[in-house]
């Protein structure tokens, strides 16, 4: 299950790459696609240890920095 959360995490990160990349609007559109369904089987297939890492530290780490800046 990690080999085939590596590789769809890696997938999801090129497609954001080029999407960034690309000024063609539907081929941009069809990038951030693909980033978002192998972002989602990532979170599907991954190990807990994972999912941990990839949702949970970054939505904690995002509400100290709200309170920060209050």
């Amino acid at each position: 299950m990690l080999a085939i959360s590596i590789v769809t995490l890696s997938v999801a990160a090129i497609s954001i790459y080029l999407s960034s990349i690309i000024e063609d609007d539907v081929f941009k559109a069809g990038m951030r696609f693909t980033a978002l369904t192998f972002s989602l089987i990532t979170l599907f297939c991954a190990p807990w240890i994972l999912k941990l890492g990839l949702v949970i530290i970054p939505l904690i780490l995002g509400s100290f920095n709200s309170l920060s800046l209050e």
